[in-house]
């Protein structure tokens, strides 16, 4: 059942119960996730495009206030078209985003100082008239300039050399950054891995982007960073318990490099609290949202390309005790954004998913918003074994690694493999990933080829499925997905953390179409 929301009235309601902010529990705070659809149309003027974007983000912060949301987190390129023009394209979409750490930034609040600063102006004016921590993405510009010395926090105009400087003059960073209840820019955090962002620069000094709010401190990264060490580091700082996460992500097949399947193995194996926010053009494979917790994995998420603006949001517990982690509800909310208002939905999610998506197969989008696509992975490292009869018990080595499976099911009347590697991954030529991979999934061969061709819809019902493997490494993550990518409720499989992730089908009905682990040796990884 929908039902539109009246602002006008839900905000006076509001203001009686929510005027000084929070209105969570001692055991919980409020967090909110946006996946829009962007305003990319080029052919208006910059500031419309950014005006057309930031009315989607206030409507999405008015909603959070009438749902006492203690934080919202918005989208990596949510506000600019990241994807098209050059540099001097991109050049009428950035700020100077001043350093919070060595002054106080409050664009709201000092208007004749940024009143040239469209998007500061308005992401801290959302914080204080909505009483929330806002957590952004956008472009940062920083005019090059040699000093001897570089602020270990990254003190703008900071590059050690002039030769490094690019032709323009200037720098241009992909940048996350957080305003508090008052508007007040408290972290900039500039991306540490590009993904093949051409016109972006990478930071040449370290940063420290954790900051404390009323309710627990957080750190934050920005989508590709979460392949690499630095992210896992990040999140091991003492008292660090959340990770905001702005996001562009392209999802790729195996379903490990797929956005929510990615974000909640993350989330649970490295002991974090995760919100994630994704952009929503599904024609580069680029949707997939949500909020997720150590214990329990997705506390609500979306995972569908039906071109509709969603706002996800649910309590999150303050810390990860198990008392502070079990005894909360979560009252998870949905809503579609459109026009302005906010429509909230309360039926499970539907699902818009053919039975493939890689490009290869189907061909490219003929837009962002195209139909959608995802890409393909080299697992030319894999070893493989096709699953022939309804039970039984397989081992396969790669490179010294060995995996065990042991499976039954009611019928193998589709094409399930079990893959193994234990050497390292290459992604595009250009990184080399060290790994230890045990997965089975619904795939098909192609000219000869094992699993060519991942199959997003799956009918055949495992029993039980038992995955055992002996890793190198303490960072191994858990996936269990279900047909149409939905993830496997938390109450029908369980990972020890260590070598061995079983699946029991309550649910008696449910189809896996992924079920493995996937240890990462980040000491291992390199750039080809």
């Amino acid at each position: 059942m929908e039902k539109a929301l009246c602002f006008e009235i839900q905000l006076i309601a509001t203001f009686v119960l929510f005027v000084y902010g929070s209105g969570a529990g001692d055991n919980y705070y409020r967090a909110a996730v946006l996946e829009p659809v962007q305003f990319t149309d080029v052919s208006h003027v910059p500031k419309e495009v950014i005006k057309r974007n930031l009315d989607i983000y206030e409507t999405a912060a008015k909603t959070a206030l009438a749902n006492e949301v203690d934080i919202i987190v918005y989208p990596e390129c949510g506000i600019y078209p990241c994807e098209k023009g050059d540099r001097n394209f991109l050049r009428t979409f950035v700020e100077d985003i001043p350093n919070p750490k060595i002054g106080y930034v409050n664009p709201c609040v000092q208007k004749d100082k940024f009143h040239n600063f469209q998007i500061l102006s308005k992401l801290s004016c959302l914080a204080k008239e909505n009483k929330l921590y806002v957590v952004a993405n956008t472009l940062d510009f920083k005019k090059c300039k040699t000093i001897e010395t570089c602020d270990a926090d990254g003190i703008d105009e900071c590059p050690s050399k002039e030769s490094a400087c690019p032709e323009d003059g200037g720098y241009f960073y992909n940048t996350n950054i957080v305003f508090d209840r008052k508007g007040t820019l408290i972290s900039r955090y500039y991306k540490k891995h590009l993904f093949f962002e051409k016109n972006m620069n990478t930071p040449d000094f370290p940063q420290d982007a954790t900051f404390n709010t009323d309710f627990g401190n957080f750190t934050t990264v920005i989508c590709f960073d979460l392949i690499f060490k630095e992210s896992v580091e990040d999140v091991e700082k003492p008292a660090v318990v959340n990770l905001a996460y702005p996001t562009y992500w392209f999802d790729h097949v195996p379903y490990i490099f797929f956005a929510t399947p990615y974000q909640q193995a993350w989330a649970m194996m490295n002991n974090v609290n995760l919100l994630a926010a994704n952009v929503h053009t599904p024609g580069t494979g680029t949707l997939g949202s949500g909020i997720y917790t150590p214990s329990k994995g997705a506390l609500i998420y979306t995972h569908n390309p039906d071109f509709r603006t969603k706002l996800l949001i649910s309590n999150v517990p303050k810390t990860l005790s198990e008392e502070s982690a079990d005894n909360f509800q979560t009252n998870a909310k949905r809503f579609f954004l459109e026009n302005g208002v906010a429509i909230e939905v309360e039926e499970k999610e539907e699902r818009n998913i053919r039975k493939e998506c890689t490009a290869n197969v189907l061909g490219e989008a003929k837009s962002t918003m195209g139909a959608y696509r995802c890409h393909d992975t080299n697992l030319n490292n894999y070893e493989f074994y096709k699953l022939e009869k309804d039970e039984g018990t397989k081992e396969v080595c790669s490179n010294g690694f060995c995996c065990t499976l042991s499976y039954e099911a009611d019928s193998m009347d589709e094409d399930y493999y079990l893959a193994v590697s234990g050497k390292p991954l290459n992604f595009y030529d250009t990184y080399s990933y060290g790994i230890e991979s045990c997965f089975l999934a619904r795939c098909e061969s192609e000219n000869g080829t094992p699993c060519k061709r991942y199959v997003l819809k799956s009918n055949t019902v495992f029993q039980k499925v038992e995955i055992k493997a002996t890793f190198s490494t303490k960072h191994i993550y858990p996936f269990a997905i279900n047909s149409e990518v939905r993830l496997t409720d938390s109450k029908n499989w369980v990972f020890d953390r260590k070598s061995q992730i079983v699946y029991n089908n309550l649910d008696k009905k449910s189809s896996l179409i992924f079920f493995g682990l996937h240890g990462r040796l980040y000491d291992e990884d390199k750039r080809l």
